[in-house]
């Protein structure tokens, strides 16, 4: 394994006056995700049919993947052999329904293949361990200039129909980020700023906090998908003083917010709402659904939708149905199959916003379970590092196990409550991140590459 990881690795570092293809390919990736995080649906949509920026980057990937020579090395550790087998299973499941879905199969089945990412990214760190410290670099950079901005980017995504226009030949608007989708990076900033890899302006925090606000309205599971991972990581971290000055103010904003809409809007006005609105009261009625209480009809018709189309899918499978093993494949609209399609004729329904659930109804209980064994592997695997890092005095180390392992459950805590990983925006940045954990945990392992957070320029 020393002999594949370090800097210098083949005659390619010296094209282009010292940057290597490899280098190239890191930063296009980077620029993907940063443009998914800051854009969202948007910039999915750059491309031409059936060839979108996404496809386009992965097939890159594949080249530059190959040309490293390091497939073996990749699939030296549990998590990486798990996905291998799953993809493969997602591959077995997928080929025969294409011929009767066409492109809606291989489509569907990025929810699992777009893990050949994970593998993109482990090679690129094997390659040249020194990549890490750069991630982390620009990473911080990025969230210099992302977070002050997104408030403006999600509340012009979610709320001004008549801009930014839309995609030419698409109902898509340009900018269009997932009210789910903006808490789960949240979360990684948080996270990323606690574990002391970056110290947020207070520009910085009120973006973060106005946009959490603003998503929390709206989604429930984006909500959950913050505050899960840095609950977590405060209570590993013990930075209870930190966060509890940040929820004190955050709360003396949200009466200040909550009492003027009270004093200024009729109840009944806001009740009639058919659509959920970015309102202190809303944001509240969402905490009560989370807890039980059922006091808005949205969201408890929007809770008794998924668990009925979940129980079809149970009945189907798990117990007893006649999908036990296999599932019904990829390619087939889930949505229509099972009387849920909404009646979306632009954009229709596929899938039961639930991960958990449609890897169930598509690839049988072998894919669920292999699934499960999946994440129980990976988040295994960091959390053993952390402990490891963390017992070793390697506060760095430690700290950077957290990050990844609270942003990746950030995503998969969005993806349990809404369609996330079926789509580019989460599924390339959910992958990504767990290739980065597997990567990094096998360079701490084998190098210990110090210090960690000076890369090298890219």
């Amino acid at each position: 394994m020393g002999g594949v990881i370090g800097p210098g690795s083949g005659p390619s570092d010296a094209i282009g006056g010292g940057r290597s293809w490899e280098d190239r390919y890191l930063l296009l990736l980077l620029v993907l995700l940063a443009g998914y995080a800051a854009i969202g649906k948007g910039f999915a949509y750059i491309g031409y049919p059936p060839l979108f920026i996404g496809e386009i980057v992965l097939l890159c990937g594949t080249v530059i993947f190959i040309r490293m020579n390091l497939a073996f090395a990749c699939v030296t550790t549990l998590p990486a052999i798990v996905l291998a087998v799953m993809m493969a299973w997602t591959l077995a499941r997928t080929l025969p329904f294409v011929a009767s879905y066409g492109f809606d199969a291989p489509r569907d089945s990025v929810l699992i293949m777009y893990g050949a990412f994970s593998f993109i990214v482990i090679a690129l760190l094997l390659h040249d361990g020194r990549r890490l410290g750069s991630i982390l670099d620009i990473y911080r950079r990025f969230l210099v200039v992302f977070l002050p901005v997104l408030p403006i980017l999600f509340f012009l995504s979610q709320y001004a129909k008549d801009w930014p226009p839309d995609i030419p030949g698409t109902e898509v608007r340009s900018i269009l980020i997932g009210a789910g989708e903006a808490p789960v990076h949240l979360a990684g900033a948080a996270v990323f700023a606690m574990v002391g890899f970056y110290r947020p302006s207070m520009l910085a925090l009120v973006g973060l906090v106005s946009t959490l606000l603003m998503a929390s309205s709206l989604n429930r599971g984006g909500m959950l998908a913050f505050l899960i991972p840095v609950l977590g990581a405060t209570i590993l971290l013990g930075k209870f003083r930190a966060l509890a000055m940040v929820i004190v103010g955050g709360l003396a904003l949200f009466a200040v917010a909550y009492t003027a809409e009270r004093v200024l809007t009729d109840p009944l006005e806001t009740a009639g709402q058919t659509v959920r609105q970015v309102r202190p009261s809303q944001f509240v009625a969402n905490i009560q659904s989370i807890a039980g209480q059922h006091t808005d009809e949205k969201l408890e018709g929007s809770r008794r939708w998924r668990l009925q189309w979940w129980d079809i899918i149970l009945d189907d499978t798990i117990r007893g149905g006649p999908h036990f093993w296999n599932g019904r494949g990829y390619g087939l609209n889930l949505a229509v199959a099972d009387g849920y399609g909404g009646g979306r004729t632009a954009h229709p329904l596929r899938s039961p916003h639930n991960v958990h659930m449609t890897i169930l109804a598509r690839a049988g209980v072998t894919g669920l379970a292999l699934w499960l064994l999946f994440l129980v592997v990976w988040f295994g695997t960091m959390g053993a590092a952390y402990l490891h890092a963390r017992l070793s005095g390697e506060q760095t180390w430690a700290g950077l196990f957290l990050f990844i392992a609270c942003y990746t459950g950030a995503s998969l805590i969005n993806a349990t409550f809404d369609v996330a990983l079926e789509g580019p925006m989460q599924g390339i940045w959910f992958w990504c991140l767990v290739g980065f954990g597997i990567g990094s945990v096998m360079i701490f392992r084998f190098t210990r590459i110090q210090p960690l957070l000076r890369g090298r320029s890219l």
